[in-house]
């Protein structure tokens, strides 16, 4: 009889912390992010009070003839090289992101449940939504890790894939003031994003996440690990199908950037 009870109190507890305990986590989770994010209007909101902050505090230090708008513009997925999109989803591990359907329903619950109870990343290209979305969590103050499954899972719910991507690449903090892949290719490179060649590309690719060899490349300290690094993202993108062997053998004849920028 004791065991008779001894298991019917498990089953009671189990089913009031799967019923009650952890949905109630999760709905005062919710109402207690640092920013609401009730819609896809919340998180470009937010972002952009952020990003426009720290550009706009930058901009108050120098002289009034040579500050810059501090202006964020709204993420677009069309803005952004295809290339450099090929680089950033092979260097985040999902080279066939956009040749998987969007994960939702039970995988996609399943998986950020086991990111938040075991730490780790199941396999699937729904690995790199959750990275990007996890990303762009941290950039609105998401800090603990309950706060970050949730403010994740809303922004997936809120975001495309490729907004997914966009999002992120957009939001990308570098420097103070130095704020999304664009602003970052006019510091770095010194010339506009869809400007960069596929070689220059590459490069760039190494000074962002998940690398973030930023001011390696921007002091072009050892050169020619550079461009061996550079000359691998190349030839891996060749192996995935992305671009063909023969124009990363021709990316990889290219002199680096950073050696010809004057800096």
């Amino acid at each position: 009889m004791t065991v008779v009870k001894l298991m019917t109190f498990l089953l009671l507890l189990c089913s009031i912390t799967t019923f009650v305990v952890i949905p109630g986590t999760w709905l005062y989770t919710a109402a207690n992010l640092p920013n609401t994010l009730e819609s896809e209007s919340d998180v470009e909101t937010h972002l952009r009070q952020s990003i426009e902050s720290d550009r706009q505090s930058l901009q108050i230090t120098r002289p009034t003839n040579v500050r810059e708008s501090p202006k964020w513009e709204k993420p677009d997925f069309s803005r952004l090289p295809k290339h450099l999109i090929a680089f950033y989803i092979t260097a985040v591990g999902c080279p066939r992101y956009f040749q998987s359907p969007r994960e939702d329903g039970f995988p996609w619950m399943k998986r950020i449940a086991i990111k938040q109870l075991q730490g780790r990343d199941i396999d699937g290209d729904g690995a790199c939504e959750l990275i990007f979305a996890r990303n762009i969590s941290r950039r609105l103050e998401a800090k603990q890790p309950m706060q970050l499954t949730v403010a994740s899972d809303r922004i997936h719910r809120f975001l495309a894939k490729d907004q997914l991507v966009a999002f992120d690449l957009h939001s990308m903090w570098f420097a103070h003031g130095i704020i999304g892949v664009e602003k970052a290719s006019e510091v770095l490179m010194q010339k506009p994003l869809t400007r960069l060649t596929l070689a220059e590309l590459a490069e760039f690719q190494l000074a962002i996440p998940p690398y973030g060899l930023w001011d390696t490349v921007k002091d072009c300290a050892s050169p020619s690990q550079i461009k061996l690094a550079r000359d691998k993202l190349l030839f891996e993108l060749a192996t995935e199908g992305l671009i063909s062997d023969e124009m990363a053998r021709t990316a990889a004849s290219q002199p680096l950037r950073c050696s010809l920028v004057d800096r």
